[in-house]
């Protein structure tokens, strides 16, 4: 027997913790008390508000929140197609880097109050337009704040802005970084002259890339447009003509006094050899010969107004005009009201665990779409075994109306009607109507007597608690199937089953993979309790010669029902590497050999102290003396 070794030990307890835990306690029970009271008084204004409604105006609101939702729901659905409109153009990005795109179109929808719909609508514009500014997430996003400020600065809409504003970049070959510079001349060019910002774009398509080859900067093509507009000269014509006018200048070999083409210089040398001209004659030739005659309006504008084509160059350069116009075009109620909605759409949008329950719905559709056939044979198969279950019921209600016909009667023969029938109506009924021949039909009495009713109803009982008994004991092996049979009693033990044959994977889904993956397994064997006794039920029929191939493509639905669910019935291996097994034959090898004590044994207390651990011996030895 080993021996026992004890120490006497004093301790001494110092309480500092318990003043502290009651100060804490005292201002937590204040506190609660506190917001318990303001929540009181809060929750009775919004009831009293709520009352002094009339049901109309409680209707009328109650309909506004379904609205709201709906509207939320449909604002993240368009969201989802739009983005994903946009990564088609863009599908060579992994999830990780198309993941900066997502929050570039977040950022600027914050940043400039339109929807995330909307932004990532103008995000796969650009993109298709120029795959240069695609390249990077905030190339991208300059583009797109630029063609949102020019979209309200002009009035326009925003898919056009885009397209007016990568248009007019890819003719002049800008980057994304001097999108503002383009927004601001077009901007400028509408407030100092007569030409709107609709009017520049739609010249610029026309105008663009000859004034690009001619080496005309944007700002000098602006105010060439500015200057033929003053004079009603807009647009798409105005553009041709321009276009027109600077080839001829390039033809008539003026303005190449810097060894290339200019077209300041190139208008001063017109001018210049004008004047130099006598007659008017010969200089109404010149020009005729110089423009061409379909030009020549737009050539004699441009030779008369140089110092206001000047001035236009000027005025168009180095402004802000685009954000003012915006801003005074977005300051009206119509535009705050959008920006409100805007607002919603962005919070619904941009939010992680919206996002994350988004990802969820789509996982559960996509799951009902991929096995949308065995769902539908399943389901046909539970409403075929519903339909027989009522039938039994309705069988069971014919066979207890029987009984208490039969109740009846052998009441009236007995002559206890009061024992025997108590408020049964229908026993009562057929009371009466036995009473009558009660003593003619003595003998069927003694009959009925030894068939006891009670005995018969307590023995279907005690057969039904040991059905019971025996499904949950096999309920692997056909338990299941008889359960599902019980009607709504036997679906809860199935769901119990079902919960305890599962609870290991529900705790570690919520565990490791948090409350969504939690509640998608639990979800799953939920679905089980079901599909498991139909599985079970299926197999026991399948084995009837003759029915095994009529019922073999809905049982194997099933099985691969369970299976995509996760909730099917084979088994884990677990598989243990070499090295973890020498690892183990380790550990176990280091398990022999001695345990030493070496205890201050003044008094001789420890004599000899055996151990009868299997492992690893405990020797002790007392160390007389030694402190």
């Amino acid at each position: 027997m080993a021996a026992t070794m004890r120490i006497p030990t004093e301790f001494t307890a110092v309480d500092k913790f318990t003043s502290v835990v009651s100060k804490m306690t005292a201002g937590v029970s204040n506190f609660s008390k506190s917001t318990h009271s303001a929540i009181d008084r809060v929750n009775s204004k919004v009831n009293g508000l709520w009352s002094s409604m009339d049901g109309f105006s409680q209707l009328a609101l109650g309909a506004g929140f379904v609205g709201l939702g709906a509207a939320g729901v449909k604002s993240v659905m368009e969201y989802e197609d739009a983005l994903a409109s946009f990564r088609t153009i863009v599908s060579d990005l992994s999830d990780k880097d198309f993941a900066k795109y997502s929050s570039a179109i977040g950022m600027v929808a914050n940043e400039t109050k339109k929807s995330t719909i909307d932004v990532a609508k103008s995000f796969e514009k650009i993109a298709g337009l120029n795959s240069t500014f695609a390249q990077t997430e905030t190339g991208l996003a300059a583009v797109s704040k630029a063609s949102i400020t020019l979209s309200k600065a002009s009035g326009d809409e925003l898919g056009v802005a885009a397209e007016n504003l990568v248009g007019i970049m890819n003719q002049f070959n800008l980057g994304a970084m001097e999108s503002d510079r383009v927004i601001n001349v077009l901007a400028a060019g509408q407030a100092v002259g007569a030409a709107s910002i609709t009017q520049s774009a739609e010249a610029y398509k026309n105008f663009g890339a000859v004034a690009k080859g001619a080496n005309i900067t944007l700002e000098e093509s602006q105010a060439l447009v500015q200057t033929l507009g003053k004079f009603n000269m807009f647009g798409a014509e105005a553009g041709t003509k321009l276009r027109g006018v600077t080839l001829q200048l390039q033809k008539a070999g003026l303005g190449y006094a810097s060894g290339q083409f200019n077209i300041n210089d190139a208008l001063a040398d017109a001018v210049k050899k004008t004047n130099s001209l006598r007659s008017a004659r010969e200089k109404d030739a010149y020009i005729l010969k110089t423009f061409g005659a379909e030009n020549i309006t737009a050539g004699k504008i441009l030779l008369s107004n140089i110092d206001v084509y000047k001035d236009y160059v000027k005025g168009v350069t180095g402004t802000s005009e685009a954000q003012k116009a915006a801003k005074i075009n977005t300051s009206t109620l119509s535009s705050k009201w959008d920006e409100l909605k805007n607002s919603l759409i962005n919070v619904l949008t941009t939010n992680d665990k919206t996002n994350g329950v988004l990802d969820t719905t789509k996982g559960v559709l996509g799951f009902i779409s991929n096995n949308l056939s065995t769902i539908l044979k399943v389901l046909g198969f539970v409403i075929a075994a519903f339909v027989t279950f009522k039938a039994i019921v309705l069988a069971s209600t014919i066979i207890s109306g029987a009984y208490n016909i039969a109740l009846g009667v052998m009441g009236a023969l007995s002559g206890k009607a009061a024992i025997g029938i108590g408020a049964n109506n229908i026993a009562l009924g057929a009371y009466r109507a036995t009473l009558g021949i009660a003593t003619a039909a003595q003998w069927a009495w003694n009959v009925a007597m030894t068939a006891n009713p009670v005995g018969l109803i307590i023995v279907g009982v005690a057969a039904l608690i040991a059905l019971i008994v025996s499904a949950i004991a096999y309920y692997d092996e056909w338990g299941a199937a008889i359960l599902a049979l019980m009607g709504p009693f036997g679906s809860i033990v199935n769901l119990i089953m079902s919960l305890r044959k599962h609870w290991d994977s529900i705790k570690e889904a919520f565990a490791t993979g948090g409350i969504i993956a939690g509640f998608k397994r639990l979800g799953a064997v939920i679905l089980d309790s079901v599909l498991y006794p139909i599985q079970q039920l299926l197999g026991m029929l399948a084995k009837i010669p003759g029915v095994g191939s009529m019922l073999a493509p809905a049982l194997k639905g099933v099985e691969t029902l369970r299976k995509n669910l996760g909730v099917s019935d084979e088994k884990k291996v677990e598989i243990v590497a070499p090295k973890q097994e020498a690892m183990k034959q380790q550990s176990a090898g280091q398990l022999n050999g001695n345990i030493n004590l070496n205890v201050n044994d003044k008094n001789k207390n420890i004599s000899n102290v055996k151990t009868d651990f299997s492992g690893i011996p405990v020797k002790t030895t007392s160390t007389i003396g030694q402190r």
